[in-house]
Parts: C-alpha cells; structure tokens; sequence
C-alpha cells in the first residue's frame, strides 16, 4: 500500500530516497564525472595535445575520447544537485518546516568541511612548487600552463590571499579569480549562488507576506545581476535537475522491460550528448544538451521502484565513490600541478605505453590522496553538522 501511495507522489516527495536502487545508480553517476574531470586535468597537464599527435592508435584515440570530458561532467554534477538540492528545498516549504538557519548550515557545511582543507592543501603544494622551481620563465609555476585549455592564467598571479579570501565567499569568477593551480573551483560559485537562488525564488511564491515578497524579489534580482550572464545561463541547467524532481512518476513505466529499454536509450543518447561538442559550433548549446539528457535519464532511473534489500559489491562501489566525489574534485588540481613540475620538463608527454604507465600510477596515487582526504573531510559532513546545529540550539536556548 505504501509503494502505490509512493507511485503518485512527486518525486521530492518520495521516503528516504536511499533505500532506492537508482540512488546507487546516481552515486555511480556522480563519482564518474568527478572522475572525467581529474583524468581531464590529468591529460591536460601530463601529456601533449591530441592534435600534436601524429597517426593515434586505436587506444589513443579511445583514451582521448574519456578524457575531453571534464567540462561536459560539470553539467552532469549541475543536473544532480538540481535534483537533489531542489527536492530537499520544496519537502521543506511544503511540510512547513523551512528554515534559511537550517538551510544554510547544511548547505555551509557540506561546501566548507572540504573545501576549506582544499585551499590550505592548494596553499601548501603551490608554495612548495613556488619555493622549489622558482617562478622563471623555465619553470612550470611561473609560466601558463602549457595547454591552451588551461591557458587562462599563471599560477604565481593568481596565488593570493584576496583570492583564496573571495574563493570562500563563493565570489571566485565574479569579483576575483580562481585561487593558485586550483583552476577546478570555479563549479562552487555557480553551485553556491544555486543554491541561494532556488529557494529565493520558490519562497517567492509561497510566502503571503507581501514585505516577504519583495524581499525574495530583490534577494533573486540582486544575486541574478551581481553573478554574470555564466552563472545566470547555467542556471537553467541546474534547474533541470529541479524540474525531475517535481514530475511525478508515470503509470505508463510501471512495466519494467518497457522501462529498462528506455533507460538504456537514455544511456546512450547522454553518451551521444557528452561526445557531442566537437559536431556542435557552440558549447551552450552542447551544454544544454548533455543537461537535458541527464535530466531524462534521472527521470526514467526514478521511475524504477526497486529497492535495496541488502548492499552488494555495487552498491558498496559506487557509494564509496561518490562518498570521495566532491573530494576528488576539489584537490587534485595543485597536486597533479606539482607533480607535473616534479616529472616533466619543458614538453609534456607522449602518449606512449611507458608514459601511459606513469600516468596510471600519478591517477592512482592522486586518488588514494583524495580517498584520504575524504576520510577525514567529507565523511566527517554530518558530524561537523550536528555539532554546528547543536552549538546554534544551545545559544538560541541560553538566550531564551
């Protein structure tokens, strides 16, 4: 009786979403792109530009294929946290239970329990690479990067405190630049003023105050001109992930063989999407494009009810991945950074079968280093947000 009142409920409203089957398959899904993205920055710094290489092999070809993803991943993890973010949002307002307090400090503390280590850690490899390579024109910490990609700015400019300062604030590629080689946190400030926004703008509708109402009005037209058109444009491909979670399942995917084939076509078409940007002139649209089949595909994994009755290897795999994601993303940047400068001189890499070698024993190493990191940073989340809320209930009661 409880799974049919389940069928008719929004998505957002759905009972503990974890013992769920496709949320193992959204674990998997998020920790991948994490991946892509490190093994992107990983090709990027390591080894010399697909186009430098003359007649690529079968495995070149496919290698390179995997690893021109990073951007393309971000969309993923945009789509996600609509999802997840949104739901969690409206559950709220609609069971009178919002609170921006509570809000926040769920928000604050999943941001800043890794991304805080993340820039004492950036801080700590990029003086090191500083301090022992100098910053001459021969050294990899006082040249750009050697990948137009990456191109963007040097290291030595941009490793200061005004820097790492707006990084915490979230105001990195709106009033100041991204913070030494950790080229990778430009994703929070998009992520952060998201998740200002979203809420801003349903509360809007929801509260009967009218003093209420112009408050959310001027909070979401401030925070949409003070971000930039970037962060405003990719907005609507967070909200993607908002819109699955307030669709409601279909009756007409009840039947599993008509609904497996249909996530499996999702599957593919995302694939089609992701590998897409090379067909298509412009990377909003190729964006826009990977956002909606993401979207799709979560939506069609939601429909399936079938729930976990006990861990396997998969589902303990897939967790643990996604557990070191956001991790893995936040702090592999300096160290690849440094160990490039470390094994490489004035030419990258080439692709051949000893440097491929190194450069799975580099992936291996840098991920064992976030694993580690993970362990005491993000797995630490709900207690850092326990002690937190806790700290706040006992100051609000001292002062009653």
């Amino acid at each position: 009786m409880s799974v049919e009142k389940t069928q008719i409920q929004p998505i957002y409203n759905i009972p503990s979403m974890r013992n769920y089957r496709w949320s193992t398959h959204l674990d998997l899904l998020r920790g991948l792109a994490a991946l892509l993205v490190f093994l992107g920055h990983m090709r990027v710094l390591l080894f010399i530009e697909y186009s430098e290489i003359s007649n690529p092999s079968f495995l070149i070809k496919r290698l390179n294929s995997l690893t021109v993803l990073g951007h393309q991943s971000v969309m993923i993890f945009f789509v996600l946290s609509g999802f997840f973010i949104s739901a969690s949002v409206i559950r709220r307002i609609q069971q009178k239970q919002w609170s921006w307090v509570n809000y926040l400090v769920d928000r604050l503390t999943r941001l800043y329990v890794v991304l805080i280590p993340a820039l004492l850690l950036s801080s700590f490899w990029d003086f090191l690479g500083i301090k022992i390579f100098g910053t001459g024109q021969d050294s990899f910490y006082g040249e750009k990067f050697h990948n137009g990609h990456l191109a963007t700015y040097k290291i030595l400019e941009n490793f200061t405190f005004q820097n790492a300062l707006g990084t915490i604030a979230f105001l990195q590629t709106i009033f100041v630049d991204l913070f030494g080689s950790n080229k990778a946190v430009w994703t929070l400030a998009y992520e952060f003023w998201y998740y200002m926004l979203f809420p801003s703008i349903i509360l809007f509708f929801c509260v009967k105050s009218l003093k209420a109402r112009i408050f959310y009005a001027c909070l979401t037209s401030g925070i949409l001109l003070m971000v930039g058109s970037g962060i405003r444009m990719y907005f609507l491909v967070w909200l993607m992930g908002a819109l699955v979670s307030i669709c409601h399942p279909s009756k007409y995917l009840k039947k599993n063989n008509i609904l497996n084939s249909l996530t499996i076509l999702s599957i593919l078409i995302l694939y089609i999407a992701l590998t897409s940007e090379r067909f298509i002139p412009s990377r909003e649209i190729a964006d826009f494009l990977i956002g909606t089949s993401t979207a799709v595909m979560i939506y069609l994994l939601v429909n399936s009810r079938s729930q976990i009755k006990q861990e396997g290897a998969y589902e303990k795999f897939s967790k643990a991945l996604a557990g070191c994601s956001y991790t893995l993303y936040l702090v592999h940047m300096p160290i690849l950074s440094f160990i490039r400068a470390c094994v490489i001189g004035d030419r990258p890499w080439q692709p051949d079968i000893l440097h491929l070698f190194f450069a799975i024993i580099i992936v291996v190493f840098v991920f064992l280093y976030a694993a580690v990191i993970a362990h005491f940073t993000e797995a630490k989340t709900d207690k850092f947000r326990n002690l937190i809320m806790s700290w706040i209930k006992n100051r609000h009661l001292n002062q009653a």
